[in-house]
């Protein structure tokens, strides 16, 4: 009987020594189970083999032939190895592309099935190859066969993986046929076990075969977040807070401070909050909206809220800039409400940190959550770009009061199922309408020949008198090869304009006092052109920036761009963004296009999500998610569904029982409880 365990560490398996042991520990593959849990990218069909002397040129075929020489090619990189090859109706050369050890994986006398392309060359028949079929992998017959396609990590060659995954398979095969779970039934309508999983997962007989298993294994990892989440919910119901009386009036004065009309959206997420801080427990609240939905003027509320009870509110940015901008508009609102202006606490201040902080508005960047600061009374905390922050981070900083009030403010659109599903233990508040419903931005993206005219183009729009932002991916030559850096691209762009003077650099680099002053510049109207990297993307707030200059933009995500999009026009007047790429694929082109023909964040971010995966949208909760191995976990609508409710009943009939029908195919995979609460 095999003493192999889904827990025993990968180097207990032929093929994996200390150090490549070491390699997939850091990509995430530690154990026998996260072997077996790592779902094939696709599954290439091998359909049955065609003799050689039937092959024809240009189309695509499978042949089973045994290899009768190799040779291998001296240079480095990427490199063309011939193998020479037979069956019982001719031969031919076959041509496999890849590093020059790839070679050393076929064996003189193998027989081995190919999958590729038939050409001619110099008059005689060759074969290039896509994929292969090793000796130990034939079927006994010729017939199709699915092969199972993985992203593996750095270290794991694809041959040694499926050679690993069939010795895990079989060495298991009695142990997790005995394992028939719960969910497996819910998702699919029928029991299987654990062993007809994994064999269906990773070497199927056929597609709907994979099908059903990766949706049984997406099902479990969506019931898993959710039973997680439950369990988040209820912790947070239970939790104290601070009931604040006559919030209501609070509400009014607010309203009646701010100097605009509030949409309908605001007005809902602002009675969201108020009801929030009028109840016993402790506010947990996400606020997500579209570029330009006016969430500041609701993330503020909370804070003003603690203030004028006597106790302290604090807004946490990711960057100095938008503290700073914050810190302004919320000195504005103070004195209204005839409340102290903030305190800024950021990076270089001159403050010691040795006595609490003691105004009533405090607003900063990642110093607020540094061991050195500390509160009075905190009693309300606003994270802003709450991406950009870890769990950790902002746990450091809600820690700093007593249960304080908490918001979370996404500048990205998150696709509400998305955020139902990541964020279920957070009540959500959501902004899809702007302050200005006519936004008249028109995108375009640039191309080829069509690049050489961005000088102009922008030289026209500041001799019209708007002001345009020059985004690059980075901020010097050198640091992202291929791509434009800004501080090339500004004295290009300068010594082509008319007043090279009303053209400045921006970026992250600088100090505190010259960005502020080049964006105070830009605002006045004595700059008409920043060139600046991704420190522009959210928070600057230039009514009247007309044209937004995006290099490198098939680098960017369509959120990312969406958000620098949002730094023009954001008053409702006639605005252009310029998206310029130098020689995007065909299906980045296509990501391009379809950005630049809609401006809705929200369907922007579905897009995203659907072609870049979770990751940029996940963020630091990415990090140990089963979830991340299925993206349908966390996007299909009618899979989270049926999770949600199997393990709402599951819980009903047990926790114990749920967690631990759950753990058992995802072992080693888990995110400790207490980062879910954020």
């Amino acid at each position: 009987m095999s003493d192999l365990t889904l827990d025993a560490p990968l180097d207990r398996l032929k093929g994996i020594g200390p150090k490549r042991a070491t390699l997939l520990r850091a990509s995430g593959l530690a154990t026998v189970a996260d072997l077996l849990r790592l779902p094939p990218h696709r599954h290439v069909t091998f359909a049955a083999p065609t003799p050689i002397a039937e092959l024809v040129a240009g189309t695509p075929a499978t042949i089973r032939v045994r290899i009768r020489r190799r040779k291998g090619s001296g240079r480095r990189g990427v490199v063309a190895s011939r193998l020479d090859v037979e069956d019982a109706s001719g031969a031919l050369a076959a041509f496999v592309f890849g590093p020059r050890w790839l070679v050393h994986q076929y064996a003189t006398g193998e027989e081995v099935v190919l999958f590729g392309e038939s050409r001619r060359r110099d008059g005689a028949l060759t074969f290039l190859v896509r994929g292969t079929l090793h000796q130990e992998e034939l079927p006994p017959e010729p017939r199709a066969v699915l092969l199972p396609v993985y992203r593996l990590p750095e270290g794991l060659a694809p041959r040694l993986h499926r050679r690993l995954l069939r010795f895990a398979c079989a060495e298991l095969s009695r142990e997790l046929a005995a394992i028939r779970p719960a969910w497996v039934e819910a998702a699919l309508g029928h029991p299987a076990s654990l062993a007809e999983l994994d064999q269906w997962l990773h070497f199927p007989a056929d597609r709907p075969e994979a099908a059903r298993a990766r949706r049984a294994f997406a099902f479990a990892a969506a019931a898993e977040l959710q039973a997680r989440l439950l369990r988040e919910r209820r912790i947070r119901a239970a939790r104290p807070g601070g009931a604040y009386p006559g919030v209501e009036r609070e509400l009014a004065a607010y309203r009646a401070a701010l100097p605009f009309a509030l949409t309908a959206d605001q007005e809902r997420a602002l009675a969201d909050a108020a009801g929030d801080l009028a109840a016993p427990e402790a506010m947990s609240r996400l606020l997500t909206g579209d570029v330009g939905s006016g969430k500041t003027a609701v993330a503020l509320f909370p804070l003003i809220v603690a203030a004028r009870a006597g106790r302290q509110g604090a807004l946490l940015a990711p960057t100095e800039i938008l503290a700073r901008q914050h810190a302004r508009t919320l000195a504005t609102l103070a004195a209204e409400l005839a409340l102290p202006p903030p305190q800024l606490c950021v990076a270089g201040d001159g403050k010691s940190g040795r006595a609490p902080l003691a105004a009533p508005l405090i607003v900063g960047t990642h110093r607020l959550f540094s061991t050195a600061t500390r509160f009075r009374d905190l009693a309300a905390v606003v994270v802003d770009e709450q991406h950009k922050f870890g769990v950790r981070q902002r746990f450091r900083l809600w820690a700093k009061g007593e249960r304080p009030d908490l918001l979370l403010v996404s500048a990205t659109p998150i696709p509400r199922t998305l955020a139902l599903t990541l964020f279920g233990h957070l009540d959500l508040s959501v902004l899809a309408q702007r302050p200005f419903d006519g936004r008249n931005i028109t995108s375009e993206l640039l191309l080829g020949e069509a690049r050489r005219g961005v000088a102009a183009r922008i030289r026209a729009e500041v001799e019209r008198g708007g002001k345009v932002f020059v985004v690059c991916p980075a901020i010097a030559a050198g640091e992202e090869k291929g791509r434009a850096a800004a501080e090339t691209f500004a004295p290009w762009l300068a010594a082509r304009l008319a007043a090279p003077d009303q053209l400045a650099l921006l970026h992250g680099r600088m100090d505190s006092a010259t960005k502020q002053t080049r964006i105070d510049d830009f605002t006045a109207g004595r700059l008409r052109v920043l060139v600046a990297t991704v420190v522009v993307e959210v928070g600057i707030d230039v009514p009247d920036a007309t044209l937004a200059v995006v290099l490198g933009a098939d680098r960017f995500g369509l959120s990312q761009l969406h958000q620098i999009r949002g730094r023009v026009g954001r008053r409702g007047a006639p605005a252009g963004c310029l998206l310029v790429a130098t020689d995007p694929g065909e299906t980045t082109k296509a990501r391009l296009e379809a950005f630049a023909a809609t401006d809705d964040g929200f369907r922007l971010a579905e897009m995203d999500l659907e072609q870049r995966g979770p990751g940029e949208l996940l963020g630091t909760l990415q990090h140990g998610l089963t979830a991340g191995l299925y993206p349908e976990a966390l996007t299909d609508a009618s899979l989270i569904a049926a999770a949600r409710d199997w393990a709402v009943q599951a819980a009903a009939h047990g926790g114990d029982r749920c967690k631990s029908s759950l753990s058992k195919p995802f072992r080693g995979r888990a995110v400790a409880t207490s980062d879910w609460i954020w």
